[in-house]
């Protein structure tokens, strides 16, 4: 009795167990994962900015007064030939032994050579502007205004003058204003022409770097105002042809070269002006540099500078040359 006893209570036990497990698998509701519902990614857009349009003011600036004979504004180089003296050479040259002394303080008048270079007096030349008593208009016009931002917030007003007139100019200048688009004051700077004379139809850029811009930057506003026709050359030289021109660029800096030829007489302080352009056109900087020595009739000389255009890369160049006339005639 006491086995069956025992065997039907263990019967039971296992029977009371799994009602139990099977009551609490009906009372656990499966729950389902919360719905997640996506977040969008948030979206940044870099918009570029157009460059604000330049406005030019066309204007003739009223030329200077000039009297009716004016020096020239630099002085002559001149080569001493065979027999030369300080004496002649100061009669011949409209001057005296001591201005040339004054210019030349090393020279030792017994020991003259042969091509040796001397300073002297600028010439005295005749305004003819000034004898009939008319001023010559410039006829100039400005174009390629750019404007660009550096890293350190600098900006660089750069501009293009051509010279659609008969006669050389020279003394261009422009007045830049550039509002604050925000409604700030607005900052008004002046550039000249980089070439000290622009030749009939040659172009010379010209720039200027504003430490502090308007926060917000306007359409800036050109007027030429100043400038003067070249109605004698004097001392200043344009018989230079500028040849083999070319332009590379090495990360941000670009390497100008070419040649310069002086189809004339012998020249001095040849300087060259190069302006460049980037793959859309637009001016994107310039150099200038000035060659060693003299430049003698017929030679050709090659040149080659660096530039740091704020406009990006360049890839075309245009140059322009100028010098001053040495004088090597004899007395």
């Amino acid at each position: 009795m006491e086995k069956k006893t025992i065997i039907f209570l263990l019967a039971a036990l296992i029977f009371l167990a799994q009602c139990q497990s099977s009551e609490l698998e009906t009372a656990v509701t499966p729950v389902s994962p919360p719905t997640v519902t996506p977040v969008p990614a948030i979206g940044i857009t870099l918009a570029t900015k157009a460059p604000p349009t330049a406005v030019v003011q066309q204007t003739t600036p009223t030329p200077r007064p000039a009297p009716t004979t004016t020096p020239s504004p630099t002085p002559i180089i001149y080569l001493v030939a065979e027999g030369d003296t300080l004496l002649g050479i100061a009669i011949a040259r409209d001057t005296t032994v001591e201005e040339i002394k004054a210019l030349n303080p090393e020279v030792q008048p017994q020991l003259l050579q042969i091509g040796q270079a001397l300073i002297l007096p600028p010439p005295v030349v005749v305004d003819y502007a000034g004898l009939v008593g008319t001023a010559v208009p410039i006829q100039v016009r400005v174009r390629q205004i750019q404007v660009y931002r550096t890293p350190v917030g600098a900006v660089w007003l750069l501009g293009e003058v051509v010279n659609d007139g008969d006669a050389p100019v020279d003394n261009v200048t422009l007045t830049i204003e550039l509002p604050d688009a925000a409604g700030g004051p607005s900052v008004t700077a002046v550039a000249w022409a980089s070439a000290a004379i622009i030749p009939p139809g040659g172009v010379s850029p010209f720039g200027v770097l504003l430490a502090a811009p308007p926060a917000e930057l306007g359409a800036p506003l050109v007027t030429v105002s100043g400038g003067d026709t070249v109605v004698d050359l004097g001392s200043r030289y344009l018989d230079l042809a500028v040849g083999e021109t070319a332009v590379s660029t090495h990360s941000d800096r670009a390497e100008i070269s070419g040649q310069v030829q002086n189809v004339g007489e012998t020249a001095a302080q040849v300087t060259v002006v190069a302006s460049l352009y980037d793959a859309q056109g637009n001016l994107a900087g310039f150099q200038q540099m000035t060659l060693p020595d003299v430049l003698l009739a017929g030679e050709t000389r090659p040149f080659t500078m660096q530039a740091a255009p704020p406009g990006g890369t360049a890839v075309a160049v245009q140059v322009i040359a100028f010098a001053q006339r040495v004088a090597n005639d004899a007395p």
